[in-house]
């Protein structure tokens, strides 16, 4: 049995003052679309039963009835399981007289009327003697119609007696029916009074035998017109296949009228009428105009849609509206994502390099329609991540679903919104269609990494993802709206417009002002989903009573979005672009493997560790200090500009290693490439390549205690490139290691048979035990 509402957090009961509620056994209780029957009831229980199945029961406190009386979809039908009610109600075809036309509802209580009269006044009669007054017109046709069936020695109920009741009981419901149509209104002469024919005693007493068989019930005194008229076909098969055949041909993209259709069919008729002839067979009916309108009119509406005007846009427009996912309630629960092409031209370069295009060159620069790919918050409406793309693919959605585990702050300062962007956790659900985008194993494999319930969406049905798919058109009208180089939605709302010579809107322009539309306004203002509450301000408040997941961690982050490099152990640990990583585990694992290749993850965005794969495990391997939130495309770039200083690096500081990425950033190297949403990530392919022409290590001097105590340094103090030679500067940077043999035993290496390629890996690596402190053991 299905449980009942009758728990928090349904209303609390009413006071019922005292009063006990009363049902009878043929009463019919509904809750939650169920239907009970009521078996028994005391002072302080109700106990009810399944009406499918009576041995299902269920018994009530007082309290809990209250509680379930005021709960939505509870219904209580008195005396619907009463044999005659059900009678009436099945005579008349509805349950309530409220649901016939309103002449039939008169017609209905005009018969129960006299009815009722003749009830009561059969019943007064059978009674007594009582003194009659002059002025009661029904009590004077009682004493005749008693006097004249004692005469005739007849009952009471005979027709002869039933006709003097009758005209007493017209006059009586005429006077009523005239005082209801003058009922507080002025007298005036000519107002229209309906006046029925009174009935026969024989109509009068099948009225009273339905009524009575039928519980008292008006219902029962309805009439059977609605049944009368000719039920037959008035075509054969073959004329009402014809005739269903042409109407059908109004829906379709040609949309002909009907009366072309008409004569089309009847055309159709006559031919087919001569062949009959000369077969001996009777002629065809052509049914008539009207006859193919009502069948036309029989169409369902989207049947007729959809054949007209395509299936898509019958099921769109007849789709039904909702509010959309009701149980979803937390943040995060289920995020939605899809990919939309912008309907905007954009110039395909950077801002700093268009200002100094001539006109000419200018009209060369490719223009291009971006990919945005989009998640959002179903329960706050919130974009949690977004990434633009030069073409839909996996990557574009590897990115997004990086950005809704990550903090997104620096992508906000970035773009220079004032509204922080701290919207950030781990889904419970994430819902995507079954494109290429999503539904591949790289999406897959990374959904399923980071326990998030991976759902997939019917491909071309978008009101399953209703919330990211709304979104877009939010977009389109408010945002891109505002800008130059639209390609509108189809030609004929685009017209002439030149969509593509209008263009004036670079690459990262479009990002900055997506992302400050976003954060800034998209979040801060009201939202019809939201019941008129910015998606902040829910996040905020649902965030604050329900919580989100966290998101991963640094080390989860790098197995399942950073990139996977095979770099070669050695006594230094792992070099990745450049950068010596060490660990305990990756010196055990050298110890027992030798020189082998290790697979290794890195995080594009942190330089700081990586994450290597020793045996079955990840093992997170912290790198420099220095690198500590340094990105890829920071790294490389300062390390391409410490190779114009250099020929071979070997040494640097955090001091001048920061200098240097300040002063990439303001020459404009690398400003615009930090945080934006349309500068997609380095391939592995791309890092792989630069994996490989780094060679050359790079070793970060830790500082000491001695001089921190001492207060700061100067920047370049203790920081001097060496090729590889002795240098003063170097060894006074560390005088107690620049006298070990092990130095010297290890450049003889350079030197060995090409047979052996481990040997020959670590003659460019030659340079670093000369280095003080940072060498292998």
């Amino acid at each position: 049995m299905a449980k009942l509402r009758i728990d928090p957090p349904a209303p609390a009961p009413r006071p019922r003052g005292g009063v006990r509620l009363r049902f009878g056994r043929h009463d019919r209780m509904v809750i939650d679309g169920v239907e009970y029957t009521i078996l028994d009831h005391d002072r302080t229980s109700v106990t009810i039963a399944r009406a499918d199945n009576a041995d299902a029961t269920q018994t009530l406190s007082r309290d809990q009835v209250d509680v379930v009386r005021f709960s939505p979809g509870f219904r209580l039908d008195r005396n619907f399981y009463r044999p005659g009610v059900a009678k009436a109600r099945m005579h008349a075809g509805v349950d309530h007289l409220s649901d016939l036309p309103q002449e039939e509802q008169a017609d209905i209580m005009w018969k129960f009327a006299y009815c009722v009269a003749y009830i009561r006044m059969v019943e007064d009669a059978k009674k007594s003697k009582k003194k009659i007054a002059k002025d009661d017109r029904f009590a004077i046709a009682i004493k005749a119609m008693r006097e004249k069936a004692k005469e005739s020695g007849k009952k009471v109920g005979s027709d002869d007696v039933l006709a003097v009741i009758i005209e007493a009981i017209a006059e009586e419901i005429e006077k009523t029916e005239t005082a209801n149509v003058s009922q507080n209104k002025r007298k005036r002469a000519g107002r229209k009074v309906v006046v029925r024919k009174p009935p026969g005693p024989r109509c009068l007493r099948d009225w009273v035998k339905a009524l009575v068989a039928g519980n008292m019930n008006p219902l029962a005194l309805r009439t059977d017109h609605r049944k009368c008229g000719n039920k037959k076909a008035r075509f054969n098969a073959l004329e009402y296949a014809i005739l269903y055949e042409f109407s059908l041909r109004v829906a379709t993209p040609e949309k002909p009228d009907v009366s072309v259709v008409w004569r089309d069919m009847s055309s159709h008729i006559e031919k087919l009428n001569k062949e009959r002839r000369d077969a001996g067979l009777p002629d065809l009916k052509t049914p008539s105009y009207t006859c193919l309108l009502d069948e036309v009119a029989k169409i369902p509406a989207f049947d007729l849609m959809a054949g007209q005007e395509g299936e898509e846009r019958a099921k769109n427009y007849f789709r039904a509206v909702t509010t959309g996912l009701a149980d979803v309630v937390r943040p995060l629960e289920r995020v939605e994502i899809d990919e939309w092409t912008v309907d905007l031209h954009i110039l395909l370069i950077l801002t700093g390099v268009w200002n100094t295009y001539t006109d000419e060159q200018k009209a060369r620069v490719p223009r291009v329609r971006l990919v945005l790919c989009l998640a959002i918050c179903v329960a706050t409406k919130c974009v949690v991540g977004m990434s633009l793309a030069r073409k839909a693919s996996s990557a574009n959605a590897i990115r997004t679903l990086d950005m809704i585990v990550s903090d997104k702050q620096p992508y906000a300062d970035a773009a220079g919104a004032l509204t922080p962007l701290d919207i950030h956790g781990t889904p419970e659900m994430f819902v995507a269609d079954a494109g290429t985008s999503f539904a591949n194993l790289d999406v897959r494999a990374r959904v399923v990494d980071l326990d998030v319930v991976f759902q997939t969406t019917v491909s071309a049905v978008p009101f399953l993802r209703g919330t990211v798919e709304r979104v877009f058109r939010t977009t389109n009208d408010k945002f891109i709206a505002m800008f130059a180089g639209r390609t509108f939605s189809d030609v004929v709302e685009k017209g002439d417009y030149d969509s593509q010579g209008r263009a004036n809107l670079t690459v990262d322009e479009f990002a900055e002002a997506l992302v400050r539309y976003k954060v800034d306004h998209y979040h801060n203002h009201p939202h019809s989903g939201l019941g008129g509450e910015a998606p902040r301000a829910a996040w905020l408040r649902l965030t604050e009573e329900f919580g989100v997941d966290p998101p991963p961690d640094d080390h989860l982050r790098r197995i399942v979005f950073g990139v996977e490099l095979h770099p070669v152990l050695d006594a230094s640990g792992l070099r990745v672009l450049g950068v010596d990583y060490q660990s305990d585990e990756l010196n055990a694992h050298f110890v027992a493997k030798k020189h082998v290749e290790v697979r290794a993850r890195v995080n594009l965005m942190n330089l700081g560790a990586i994450s290597a794969k020793i045996g079955d495990d990840w093992v997170l391997v912290e790198g420099p200090g220095e690198l500590e939130g340094v990105t890829a495309k920071d790294w490389i770039a300062a390390w391409d500009e410490f190779q114009l200083r250099n020929a071979a690096l070997n040494k640097l500081t955090k001091p001048l290693l920061d200098d240097t990425i300040a002063h990439l950033v303001e020459v404009g190297k690398l400003g615009r490439q930090r945080m934006n949403i349309a500068t997609e990530p380095m391939s592995p392919k791309e890092i792989a390549h630069h994996h490989r022409r780094m060679k050359i290590g790079v070793k970060f001097v830790a500082e000491r205690k001695r001089a921190k105590r001492a207060g700061p340094r100067d920047l370049l103090d203790g920081a001097q490139a060496v090729d590889g030679h002795d240098n003063a500067v170097a060894r006074a940077a560390a005088p107690k290691r620049r006298a070990k043999p092990r130095v010297a035993k290890r450049r003889p290496a350079t030197k060995r048979a090409p047979a052996k390629p481990a040997a020959a890996k670590n003659k460019s690596r030659g340079v670093h035990w000369d280095i003080p402190d940072e060498g292998g053991k």
